[in-house]
C-alpha cells in the first residue's frame, strides 16, 4: 500500500492537469476578493470577506472531475493498472491508493483557493463578520465536499476503462449535480405568495396578494430540502452562499456518500475484468 501511495503521489507531483488546476484555483482566489472590494468601493457599500470565501465550492467539482478522469484514465491507457495487478498488487490496495491521491488532490485545490483568498481578502475587507463556528462548519463541509467529488469520480474512473468515456461521464455528472442543485434551490426559494398591482376605480394603485401554487410546504418541502442537502451540487450552492438550513447535516451526508462511493467502487473494481 505504501509503495502504491508513493508511486501515485510521485505521479501527482508531475501531473500537469493537477498543477494547472492549482494555478487556476489560486488565481481565482486572488481575483474574487479584489473584484468584490472594487465593486464595493464603486457602489459605496460595505463589503464582507466571507461573501466569496466559499465560492470555490461552485466549480471545484468540475476541476476534480477533469483531474480524476485524466489521472486515473492514463493508468488504463498506459497499461499501468494491469501491470500493478500482474506484479502482485491487491486490487483493494490499488483502489484505495488511487482514491487517497484523488482526495488529496481535491483538498489541495480547495486550499489553493481558500489560502490566497484569505491573504488578499482580509487586508482589503477585514475579518469575518459571522460567527467563527459557522465559518469552521462551512469550511469543513467544503473540504468534505471535495472528498465527495473525488470519491465519486474515482469510483467511475476506476470502473470505466475508457479514458474518453470516463472524462465525459465525470464532467457531465459534475455539471448535472450543480444544475439539479440549482433547480432544487429554485423550488425551495419560491415565495409563499405573489404580490399583484392594479388600478382601482379612482385610478389609484392598489396591491393584493395571492397564494403561490409552487410554494412547497409540509412533507414535500422536507423531502426536497433533504434531496437538496444530500446532493453535492446543492451542498456546493449552500456553502457558496452560506445559506445552509441544516448545516450540521451536510458533513454527515458527505461522509455517507464518501463511504458508499468508496465501498461500491472497491467492490466493482474487484470484479472488473481488466483488459
Amino acid at each position: 500500500m505504501s509503495k502504491l501511495l508513493s508511486a501515485n503521489f510521485l505521479r501527482l507531483k508531475k501531473n500537469k492537469v493537477f498543477w494547472g488546476g492549482l494555478i487556476l484555483m489560486a488565481a481565482w482566489g486572488i481575483f474574487v476578493p479584489v473584484k468584490l472590494h472594487m465593486d464595493a468601493v464603486q457602489m459605496n457599500y460595505a463589503d464582507r470577506v466571507e461573501d466569496g470565501f466559499f465560492g470555490c465550492a461552485m466549480f471545484m467539482g468540475i476541476f476534480i472531475s477533469v483531474f480524476c478522469s485524466l489521472f486515473i484514465g492514463t493508468e488504463y491507457n498506459d497499461g499501468t493498472m494491469r501491470n500493478k495487478i500482474i506484479v502482485g498488487g491487491k486490487r483493494s490496495a490499488i483502489y484505495l491508493a488511487g482514491a487517497a491521491v484523488s482526495c488529496a488532490a481535491g483538498l489541495a485545490m480547495c486550499a489553493a483557493y481558500l489560502l490566497p483568498y484569505l491573504c488578499v481578502g482580509m487586508p482589503l475587507m477585514g475579518t469575518f463578520s459571522v460567527p467563527g463556528e459557522e465559518i469552521f462548519l462551512t469550511t469543513l463541509t467544503v473540504l468534505l465536499l471535495s472528498a465527495v467529488f473525488s470519491s465519486v469520480f474515482t469510483c467511475i474512473a476506476m470502473v470505466c476503462q475508457n479514458k474518453a468515456a470516463t472524462a465525459v461521464i465525470c464532467i457531465l455528472l459534475a455539471f448535472g449535480s450543480l444544475m439539479s442543485g440549482m433547480i432544487l434551490n429554485q423550488m425551495l426559494e419560491a415565495p409563499e405568495t405573489h404580490t399583484y398591482y392594479s388600478l382601482d376605480g379612482n385610478g389609484e394603485m392598489i396591491s393584493f396578494e395571492e397564494p403561490n401554487p409552487k410554494y412547497l410546504k409540509g412533507t414535500k418541502r422536507e423531502i426536497i430540502q433533504s434531496l437538496y442537502d444530500i446532493n453535492p451540487g446543492g451542498q456546493a450552492i449552500q456553502c457558496a452562499n452560506m445559506t445552509a438550513v441544516n448545516p450540521l447535516r451536510l458533513p454527515l451526508y458527505s461522509l455517507g456518500i464518501i463511504v458508499l462511493a468508496t465501498g461500491a467502487g472497491a467492490v466493482l473494481f474487484q470484479k472488473r475484468d481488466l483488459k
